[in-house]
């Protein structure tokens, strides 16, 4: 009985060996069907354009919001060498008019000089011209505010 027992634990070691194989070869197959689906899926969707996306796109080399945008830092540059009052600016597309921001850190109750104020619009109005902005009969707005975010002026230019 004992050469059986033996024999047989020879032999269930062997069929279990088999079925380990088998399973090591079956998951092999799987694995590669897997990578060869995966590389199936990128190659159509490569070929159809699957992957081009709507969201962010470059923005065109004649769009006026462009010409704009490479303006603003000059205004950026030349009111902080010339002014201390001068904190910042922005620029507002929509609605039209477009809205040049010029922030200070004056307050609306508290300003005594009216030509700190005129200086900085021309400086920002001279730089937009100087870059050839408007363009014809494109109508801006150059607007300062405070510290509080409060409208000081606001004056209107036309390229008529």
């Amino acid at each position: 009985m004992k050469i059986d027992s033996k024999m047989r634990k020879i032999q269930q070691k062997y069929r279990d060996e088999i079925k380990f194989k088998n399973k090591q070869g079956k998951h092999a197959f799987e694995a590669a069907g897997v990578i060869f689906l995966f590389f199936l899926l990128l190659f159509v969707g490569i070929k159809f354009n699957f992957f081009d996306s709507d969201g962010i796109q470059p923005i065109p080399v004649d769009d006026f919001e462009n010409r704009w945008m490479y303006v603003i830092p000059q205004i950026d540059d030349s009111l902080k060498n010339s002014s201390s009052v001068y904190t910042g600016i922005a620029i507002d597309f929509n609605p039209l008019p477009i809205k040049i921001i010029l922030k200070t850190s004056f307050q609306k109750s508290k300003i005594n000089d009216e030509n700190i104020l005129n200086e900085l619009i021309n400086l920002a109005n001279e730089n937009i011209k100087s870059n050839n902005l408007p363009a014809s009969n494109e109508t801006y707005e150059i607007i300062v505010i405070g510290s509080n975010n409060e409208e000081i002026t606001r004056k209107v230019f036309n390229n008529s």
